[in-house]
């Protein structure tokens, strides 16, 4: 979703809520990063300091965990971050390439390890993302796929029907929901739910 200012970044983000607030809107489609620090015994590091730097422009937001060892860093931009733990006593960890989609709140958990001289640890985030913060289900489709995929009639909305459980609504339905027009009106219905409970955001940028 990111890219240099050269080049156009698209994206589209479908989002099914169990409950959809017409008037609840997130600026930029914005996410956050939360975890939970832990010792190596299973137990909360309270007042870990946790640093989040956007890997493109070296944007930095700071935070402390509290005494569960919970942290929130909240309005972040759509990017790909590190992650870097510290507290006294244990060896400084960064988690590197963190990926952040649109809308998404990204779990970081992180166990830090007693101190040994001066160590500290990297590590690439590779593993698979469970989303447990929020009872949301969404999906992106990025860059690469709106670039690549076929598109009938350059709408780009129309790849919401590539999104698991996403089928067409019909456009004569008096239930049509929030509908985008741009440039055509394109109405889903996704596992089950009525258009009204389905929203998506097209990203569309220079």
């Amino acid at each position: 979703m990111v890219s240099s200012q050269f080049r156009m970044s698209r994206s589209i983000f479908l989002a099914l809520a169990p409950i959809f607030l017409q008037g609840l809107v997130y600026a930029q489609g914005y996410g956050s990063i939360v975890g939970t620090v832990t010792d190596p015994s299973g137990a909360a590091v309270p007042s870990a300091r946790i640093k989040v730097t956007d890997e493109a422009t070296a944007a930095v937001r700071e935070t402390t965990a509290n005494t569960q060892g919970y942290f929130v860093v909240p309005s972040l931009r759509p990017a790909t971050y590190s992650v870097g733990f510290e507290s006294s006593g244990f060896s400084s960890v960064i988690q590197t390439h963190v990926t952040l989609q649109a809308d998404e709140s990204r779990t970081v958990n992180q166990t830090l390890s007693v101190q040994q001289a001066n160590q500290s640890v990297e590590v690439s985030a590779s593993s698979v993302v469970v989303n447990t913060v929020t009872g949301t289900v969404s999906d992106v489709v990025d860059q690469k796929r709106v670039e690549d995929l076929p598109l009938n009639g350059r709408n780009a909305a129309s790849l919401l029907l590539v999104v698991a459980g996403a089928i067409p609504a019909p456009g004569t339905d008096a239930d049509q929901g929030n509908t985008k027009t741009f440039p055509a009106t394109v109405t889903v219905s996704t596992n089950g739910a009525r258009q009204n409970q389905v929203s998506f955001r097209l990203d569309e940028r220079i």
